[in-house]
């Protein structure tokens, strides 16, 4: 068994998806050894990177300043919240060696995951910090649920990826995507281990939720949404007159207008925002980690279709037997939750259960081996 793990995945982007996929990597990696995160910032998702692509973005560099000025109190918002969320529950190491290489302890394990850390876009190109390639041969090197976000990838991308990947002693993907990806590449060791939100159950979740009850205890459908859409809140206010509810949505812009009797709740707490899942009636949502979290409190969810990175969305909807509960596939008339058939949530842990012993018994034989 390792006696320590460090973990680098993305804690920099400050969203309440990519915050709690870390807590939930701690939670079921801890198990096997004492765990650090590397406290790595990329470029982009710094204030300074950020401010530099907004410019870059636009012709005009005033139009670039004035977005800089609309979006910057987003930011900072978003900072005061996560930031501290993360240094209380993570511990945390230094990123400097994964920049520019130096020490690394021989009888360590070194992992990437969960989450997108292998996605080209996001990332700018191939990083890295997420691909290990600073860190010796002689290490342990592992991936644990990691992602491409994408299934396939650019042929600059292959080339680039494929001698770094196989410098790793076992890889596991978060979507069956991915391994089809590193097939494309010539690699046929990968396996899927699912997020580790879904991995690590909902008793770490439920310890760390906002205790009080959710809108004075009354019925509401929760809407998260990242993406703008009409479609998503013209449903949403459908289903919650056919039932009776209010809505409730979990809002990361200042200056969004909400329809009328909608509930706006602006950038909660992380302890919140699990609270907020934990105790509505309904859940409408275009995130993966809106979806996920549905799934692990057992509510009556429907999701709709992101612009981009869809893949994961229909991976994690196909592996519970739920892709009926996709609304975007209905075209312009999706059926209101309420009239669907109930989700059979005793066959949904039973699957929970299955994954999580799966991935238990992969991450106990590649963390108690001594070499490759």
């Amino acid at each position: 068994m390792a006696e320590k793990i460090y973990v680098a995945t993305i804690i920099d982007s400050y969203n309440y998806g990519t915050t709690l996929q870390a807590i939930a990597t701690k939670d079921v990696l801890t198990r096997f050894g004492e765990t650090f995160f590397v406290d790595y910032r990329r470029e982009y998702w710094t204030t300074l990177g950020w401010m530099k692509a907004c410019v870059k973005k636009t012709s005009n560099p005033v139009v670039g300043l004035i977005k800089i000025a609309a979006q910057m109190p987003n930011r900072i918002i978003s900072r005061m919240i996560f930031r501290p969320f993360v240094t209380k529950h993570l511990s945390l190491c230094s990123s400097q060696p994964y920049l520019e290489g130096g020490e690394f302890a021989p009888d360590a394990v070194y992992c990437v995951g969960s989450d997108q850390t292998w996605n080209y876009e996001c990332n700018g190109g191939v990083d890295p910090v997420f691909f290990l390639e600073h860190v010796p041969d002689a290490c342990r090197k592992i991936s644990y649920a990691a992602s491409f976000g994408r299934s396939k990838l650019l042929d600059i991308e292959k080339r680039e990826v494929e001698h770094l990947l196989r410098r790793f002693n076992a890889i596991s993907l978060r979507e069956s995507s991915g391994v089809n990806v590193l097939d494309s590449i010539g690699i046929s060791n990968g396996v899927v281990l699912h997020d580790p939100v879904l991995l690590c159950g909902r008793e770490p979740f439920e310890r760390i939720a906002d205790p009080g009850v959710q809108n004075n205890g009354k019925p509401y459908v929760l809407v998260y949404q990242l993406n703008k859409g009409q479609d998503l809140t013209s449903y949403a206010e459908k289903l919650a007159h056919a039932n009776g509810c209010n809505v409730v949505k979990i809002s990361l812009d200042w200056k969004e207008r909400l329809p009328r009797r909608w509930e706006k709740v602006l950038f909660p707490a992380v302890e919140r925002w699990v609270a907020l899942f934990r105790d509505a009636s309904y859940v409408v949502t275009d995130s993966f980690h809106g979806t996920c979290f549905s799934l692990l409190f057992h509510k009556c969810l429907g999701v709709f279709d992101p612009p981009k990175y869809s893949v994961r969305l229909h991976d994690v909807l196909g592996d519970f037997h739920m892709m009926e509960r996709l609304l975007s596939a209905y075209g312009e008339k999706p059926p209101l939750l309420s009239e669907m058939k109930p989700t059979d949530w005793e066959k949904i842990d039973s699957q929970f259960v299955e994954y999580q012993r799966y991935a238990e018994g992969w991450l106990r034989e590649v963390l108690e081996s001594n070499g490759r």
